[in-house]
């Protein structure tokens, strides 16, 4: 791998991470992120890239909050043009441009269609002109041909469509992601120029010296119980829906709306679309189905949520309204809660702007800053994360130069996350293409070990492209510390297999084990974790077909 301006990251096993914390108190950094999503990590890239000394501490693993939950998007904000968001629009275009140019492994093109119906809130008339201003705001940084399809030629562009009232459809181009992946790639290209990065880790208290500004923090490792003083000249708070809750939080405390964005997922054999499908609801708002491989998922909601405190999931009525809304659009499919293998849910950190919903809330970001040495960023949306981390360290910056601190400027928008990452596969391109989207340059590492011993290339799930060498790099080289680790954001199971993977899970949480030297009594901890996690989020489906059976 490429050296950067730092060193490479190193196996993420349990020496490797007593090495990471015995930074923590011999070092003084210039920043210290509070918050792994894909904002904090994109600040910690950012800054490491201009030359400062950095730290980053996330409680959870890196995305396990809102930045692995959301409809995995990057958009060029179609939607906000309504609202009359058109900076938001200019800036999710050029942000989207960025990330397909660096980074085309993790953000690709892909084609959305919106049908039209007789009667629809949304006339395609309407939504043609708001498609062509929308190109003209993005200054038609497109991705394909825009197309107006009639009745019959939508229906066979989307088979299963609604045929009664059906008056055509738009065909146009955004993009998507795997959102947990995209985040985990800004935290090891932070490491890879020399940032601490430490999943794990909860950020309890800032600590301020003797002249009122901020010196350092207190945190603890909670894996281990272990509690630390790590100091810092400045402090930089991207903790997403969890801001309010922060010490010295902006706001008082009282700076958010937060709002509950739950999907569902189907086998794509019961809703086999190529394109994303826009399904208008009842209540003027847009709904994707959008393909996913072997599955469908479909999503999202819009739902106030007053306490983002403990795990959030998708409620029954989540679940009701989505099949609801795709049922509209596909009668024939008759989806219903047998259909739906799993569910998830995020929130969003909206700022409080007196909108009467959630959904009319804007996506517009805000950052704060507390002369002690405090930079704080909420609100915003995943497509954006890289101008809000660069504005969150221009203002640390501004702040560092004047304690004696010499950054250089902002690289982000001109350097790939991954230096290593190998011309892509053709599309047919079966697992080497599986690999080169997951783990760009990793790719090798975890072909190599598949040459080496024929048991790393046997299906994990028969029928599905994940072998044991992707848990190893995931263990070894993506800092995977628990099994929902290895099982949701870094390869995947939890979306993609019916069962989420339980039944092969002993066998991914016995090799992850071997590596972080872990026994197997945390095995079995492990194994109930999991469990637990996907029967929460599979509970709301037995309870909605509990409610269909009355």
């Amino acid at each position: 791998m490429s050296e950067g301006a730092g060193k490479d990251h190193e196996d993420a096993t349990a020496l490797a991470r007593a090495r990471r914390w015995a930074r923590v108190g011999e070092e003084v950094f210039d920043l210290l992120v509070v918050g792994g999503g894909v904002t904090g990590c994109g600040v910690a890239r950012d800054a490491a890239l201009r030359g400062l000394s950095v730290a980053l501490v996330e409680a959870g693993d890196y995305a396990s909050g809102t930045s692995s939950k959301s409809s995995k998007l990057v958009h060029g904000g179609l939607r906000y043009l309504e609202q009359g968001q058109i900076g938001l629009v200019m800036e999710s275009a050029r942000e989207r441009a960025i990330q397909t140019r660096l980074n085309p492994h993790l953000v690709w093109p892909q084609s959305f269609v919106v049908p039209g119906f007789r009667g629809d809130p949304h006339r395609l008339g309407v939504m043609a002109l708001g498609l062509w201003i929308h190109e003209a705001v993005s200054l038609f940084r497109g991705y394909g041909e825009r197309q107006r399809l009639g009745p019959e030629a939508a229906w066979r562009r989307v088979p299963g469509l609604r045929r009664d009232g059906l008056r055509g459809a738009l065909r146009y181009w955004d993009c998507r992601t795997d959102d947990a992946r995209l985040t985990l790639a800004n935290a090891l290209d932070a490491e890879r120029h020399g940032a601490l990065t430490l999943n794990y880790t909860r950020f309890d208290a800032p600590s301020f010296g003797s002249d009122g500004a901020v010196c350092g923090a207190q945190v603890r490792d909670l894996l281990t119980g272990r509690d630390a003083e790590l100091r810092c000249r400045h402090i930089a708070y991207a903790a997403g829906p969890y801001t309010d809750a922060l010490p010295e939080a902006p706001g008082g405390g009282a700076l958010l709306r937060t709002s509950r964005g739950s999907h569902l997922v189907v086998p794509r054999a019961r809703l086999p679309v190529d394109d994303v499908v826009v399904v208008a609801t009842e209540d003027r708002r847009m709904v994707f189905a959008v393909p996913w491989e072997e599955v469908t998922y479909i999503g999202t909601t819009d739902t106030d949520h007053d306490s983002p405190a403990g795990p959030v999931a998708a409620t029954a009525d989540d679940i009701a309204y989505l099949l609801a809304a795709t049922n509209g659009s596909f009668p024939d499919a008759r989806l219903g809660p047998a259909d739906v293998l799993t569910t998830w849910a995020g929130l969003r950190p909206l700022i409080r702007d007196g909108a009467a919903t959630a959904a009319r809330t804007s996506r517009e970001h805000q950052r704060f800053d507390d002369p002690r040495g405090i930079t704080s960023i909420a609100g915003g949306k995943l497509t954006t994360y890289r101008s809000m981390a660069e504005e969150v360290v221009d203002a640390a910056c501004a702040r560092l130069r004047r304690l004696g601190a010499r950054p250089g400027p902002c690289r982000t928008a001109r350097v790939p996350l991954d230096p290593d990452l190998p011309p892509a596969p053709e599309p047919s391109g079966g697992r080497a293409l599986h690999l080169w989207r997951a783990h760009g340059g990793g790719m090798r590492w975890i072909q190599q070990r598949m040459q080496e011993a024929a048991e790393q290339a046997r299906p994990l799930v028969e029928g599905y492209p994940w072998v044991p060498a992707e848990v190893d790099y995931a263990t070894a080289r993506e800092q995977a510390m628990r099994l929902q680790d290895v099982m949701v954001r870094r390869l995947g199971l939890f979306y993609r297999v019916p069962d989420q993977g339980l039944a092969v899970a002993a066998a991914v949480a016995t090799r992850m084990a071997a590596l972080l030297g872990r026994d197997a009594a945390w095995v079995d901890a492990e194994l109930d974790d999991y469990a637990s996690l996907v029967a929460a989020n599979t509970q709301p489906i037995r309870e909605l077909a509990a409610r269909a059976s009355r």
